[in-house]
């Protein structure tokens, strides 16, 4: 069951790495993200997205490296 566990946490940080990274760059250059199509309600601008993923993607990686993680029970 560790190993499982470390295995886990090992691929949240690494996705949460590589998420960080290019939802910085997407912050910087926006017109990498696809934007969405038009509908009723308009979706938010690129540069919202990518901040809420650079957020998503460092609470993945802090989770996954066991820095936002409840204490473990005995």
């Amino acid at each position: 069951m560790k190993i499982l566990h470390r295995s886990i946490a090992a691929l949240m940080v690494a996705g949460g790495l590589a998420g960080a990274i290019a939802c910085a760059w997407a912050l910087v250059d926006p017109s990498i993200m696809a934007p969405f199509a038009q509908g009723p309600l308009d979706p938010p601008s690129p540069r919202w997205r990518a901040a809420f993923g650079l957020l998503a993607s460092i609470a993945a990686l802090l989770f996954g490296s066991g820095r936002l993680r409840h204490r473990e029970l005995p």
